[in-house]
């Protein structure tokens, strides 16, 4: 039931998402050529312009329609007339915000990359390529001394980092939409009065340990080494309690608190 949860929601997603990430790129492909080997002046020079305009247009366009289906996905399907069948169906709670999740950070994941694909198609030089490239190596190379060469540790850290940030910013909107439905005649401002008291708590926390772990380890050790000994496990740590705990509190609201007046 999951797996048709989620080809559901994909194909649902994908009628809007992928033509503009498929024009995105497209557009882009249009300016590398125009930039390249087009006039640059006259009515070239304004044609130039526009299409420029329009490629960050739909930059903003690909960000805005990610996070939107996000929200309303989940608002819509769940929270609205639309929960009343979809509560109906032969399937747990915690399938529907596991498919919701899934697919959202699946989108998520392409959004980002096919806007840096854009950029790069669109902007890079060989020369600024290079110099991306001899900054990541350096700045890599730093990373790995300070995981004693340990390139497995690195990877499953950052990866891991990424992931659950993805994960639980998403995870930190569908509880406060939860939360906010319990607000009958003003859900949508307690879903945003809900959002910001998790977000600001969290950020508090994550203030208050890393303060704790530069008082403990003060004058022991530099900020390069200090990354794998307590700022990317801290991170992650949080990261993980967090997207835990948002999961099981936005399960137990759709399981026992849902309020679909």
């Amino acid at each position: 039931m999951l797996r048709k949860l989620m080809k559901h929601e994909l194909k649902a997603t994908a009628r809007i998402l992928v033509p503009l990430c498929l024009v995105l790129l497209f557009i882009s492909v249009v300016n590398r050529f125009m930039y390249k080997v087009g006039p640059k002046e006259g009515i070239f020079m304004f044609i130039n312009g526009f299409m420029f305009v329009f490629q960050i247009f739909l930059i903003f366009a690909v960000l805005a329609s990610t996070i939107i289906f996000m929200i309303t996905r989940f608002y819509k399907n769940l929270l609205s007339d639309e929960g009343y069948l979809m509560f109906t169906l032969p399937v747990k709670s915690h399938h529907l915000i596991t498919s919701k999740l899934t697919v959202a950070v699946m989108w998520t994941i392409t959004s980002i990359i096919v806007l840096l694909s854009s950029l790069l198609i669109a902007f890079a030089t060989p020369e600024s390529v290079n110099n991306f490239i001899n900054g990541f190596k350096s700045n890599f190379a730093e990373l790995v001394i300070a995981f004693d060469g340990n390139w497995t540790l690195l990877w499953i850290e950052l990866i891991s980092l990424i992931l659950l940030s993805i994960v639980a910013n998403i995870l930190m909107v569908y509880v406060s939409i939860s939360v906010g439905q319990l607000f009958t005649k003003h859900k949508i401002i307690g879903s945003f009065v809900s959002y910001v008291i998790f977000y600001n708590a969290i950020q508090f926390l994550l203030l208050i340990l890393l303060a704790i772990f530069s008082y403990t380890y003060s004058g022991s050790i530099d900020f390069t080494h200090a990354l794998p000994r307590g700022i990317f496990p801290i991170s992650i740590s949080v990261l993980l309690v967090e997207s835990i705990a948002f999961y099981v509190i936005t399960n137990y609201m759709l399981k026992r608190k849902l309020n679909l007046d």
